[in-house]
C-alpha cells in the first residue's frame, strides 16, 4: 500500500476524474476561446468551495480554497486549450467541433486540476500551504501564460512555489519525468521575406530570382546550428512555412518564409539571432534582393529549480516506489509554463499516460492521440505530495 494518504483517496476519484476528461474532450474550444471550458471549472471550483477569481489572461481563472493553514503558497498551473486538428480517435467521447481536438492532454490537464481541487476540499484540514489553482489559456501559442502575468496574477498570488504537470502519452501510467536545470527549449518566431524582381521562368537573367535567394537562405540557416553553436549546446532550427509564386513559367518577386529556431541557453539564442540577421544580409548582397527579418513572440527555456525536483522524487516513491522516474528527460519542444519559473522556482513534471498497448501510443498534436486515464490521478497526488513535501522542509 502506498505511503501517501492523498493517492489512496485519489484513487477514490478515478470515474471523477475521467467523466471531467471526456466532457472537455468533447468540447475542445482554441487559444483565448476557453470560454465554455472555463465556465465549466469555476463553476466545479465553486461547488467545492473555492474563490473564483475571472479575467485573467482574458479567458483564465484562478481558484483559491480558503483555509487557515500555514506552509507556503503553491501556484499549481492548468492549461485549457486545444489544437486545430480533426480528431480520428474513433472515441465515443471524440471531439464534437470539426477541425478541434485536445491533442496535447490539455482536457486532461483540466481534470487535473479538478482532481486536485477535490482532494484539497476533502483533506483541507491535514495538509499545509495555501494552494492557488491557475487555469491558462492559450498554452499552444505561447501568449496565455504573458496574457496572465500582465494582468497580475503574480502580485494576485503571491507564490513561493510553481508547479505544472504535462501528460506524456509516449510512456505508459507509473513513468514521471522530473528533470533539474533546462527541460524544455526556448524559442522564438521568426518570419523572413525575400523581395526580388518578378520575371519570365525562361529568361532568368532578367529578373532578381527571390525562389532561388531563398533556397540558399534556407540552407544557410540551417548551418547556424551545426557550425555556430558550441556542440555541446542544443538547438534547432526549422522554416517551417514557404509561400511564393502562382505560375509554373513566372519567377515571382517575393517569397514568405517562417519558423521558429529552439535553444536551451541565453547564448544559444544570441548565436541564433546575430547569425540569422547576418546571413540574411549576407544572402541579399549575394543576390542583389533585399530581405526582410522579424523576430516575433519568445518564450524562454522551461528551467527546473534543483531543490523542487529532488523533492518530487522524494514525493514520488512516497507514492509508489515502482514508479519509474526518468531525471535526465528532455525536449526541444516549449512551454510558456517558463514564465512563470523565470519568477519564482519550481518545475514542470511529465507524466506518463501512454495507453496500455505501446501500438495504441501516439504522440502529442498527433489526430489519435489518447490517454490512459489512470494518470490522471497519479499527475493530481504527485502534484499535491510534492506540495506536502516541500512544505515539510520549508
Amino acid at each position: 500500500m502506498s505511503d501517501s494518504q492523498i493517492y489512496q483517496f485519489a484513487q477514490t476519484l478515478q470515474e471523477y476524474a475521467s467523466q471531467h476528461r471526456r466532457h472537455l474532450h468533447r468540447h475542445p474550444e482554441l487559444a483565448f476561446e476557453e470560454v465554455q471550458t472555463a465556465d465549466y471549472a469555476a463553476q466545479v471550483l465553486e461547488g467545492l468551495g473555492f474563490e473564483v477569481s475571472l479575467g485573467f489572461g482574458k479567458t483564465g481563472l484562478v481558484a483559491h480554497l480558503p483555509t487557515t493553514n500555514l506552509g507556503p503558497r503553491f501556484l499549481l498551473r492548468f492549461d485549457m486549450d486545444a489544437l486545430a486538428l480533426q480528431e480520428q480517435t474513433g472515441l465515443d467521447f471524440a471531439s464534437t467541433k470539426a477541425g478541434m481536438m485536445h491533442a496535447c492532454g490539455h482536457d486532461g490537464h483540466v481534470a487535473i486540476g479538478l482532481t486536485v481541487a477535490t482532494i484539497l476540499a476533502e483533506l483541507k484540514n491535514e495538509l499545509s500551504g495555501s494552494f492557488y489553482l491557475l487555469f491558462q489559456p492559450a498554452e499552444e501559442i505561447g501568449q496565455g501564460a504573458a496574457a496572465m502575468l500582465a494582468d497580475g496574477v503574480i502580485d494576485f498570488i503571491q507564490p513561493d512555489y510553481a508547479m505544472a504537470v504535462h501528460l506524456w502519452p509516449e510512456e505508459p501510467a507509473g513513468w514521471l519525468g522530473i528533470t533539474s536545470g533546462p527541460v524544455m527549449a526556448g524559442c522564438e518566431d521568426v518570419s523572413i521575406t525575400v523581395h526580388g524582381t518578378g520575371g519570365h521562368g525562361g529568361r532568368p537573367q532578367k529578373a532578381v530570382d527571390s525562389i532561388l535567394a531563398s533556397a540558399h537562405l534556407i540552407t544557410a540557416l540551417q548551418s547556424i546550428v551545426s557550425r555556430k553553436l558550441d556542440p555541446l549546446d542544443s538547438g534547432v532550427y526549422s522554416i517551417t512555412q514557404i509561400h511564393a509564386g502562382s505560375n509554373n513559367n513566372v519567377i515571382p518577386d517575393r517569397v514568405f518564409m517562417s519558423g521558429k529556431p529552439r535553444f536551451f541557453t541565453e547564448e544559444a539564442e544570441g548565436v541564433i539571432v546575430n547569425s540569422t540577421n547576418r546571413i540574411c544580409e549576407g544572402i541579399a548582397e549575394a543576390f542583389s534582393c533585399q530581405v526582410e527579418v522579424e523576430f516575433g513572440t519568445k518564450i524562454p527555456p522551461t528551467v527546473n529549480d534543483a531543490a523542487v525536483c529532488q523533492t518530487a522524487i522524494l514525493a514520488a516513491r512516497r507514492m509508489d516506489p515502482e514508479f519509474e522516474i526518468e531525471n535526465k528527460f528532455k525536449l526541444m519542444g516549449s512551454e510558456d509554463m517558463s514564465l512563470f519559473l523565470q519568477l519564482v522556482p519550481g518545475a514542470m513534471f511529465f507524466v506518463g499516460a501512454g495507453k496500455e498497448d505501446p501500438k495504441k501510443r501516439f504522440p502529442l498534436h498527433h489526430p489519435c492521440m489518447d490517454i490512459d486515464e489512470s494518470s490522471l490521478i497519479i499527475a493530481a497526488t504527485f502534484l499535491l505530495e510534492t506540495c506536502q513535501q516541500l512544505a515539510k522542509s520549508a
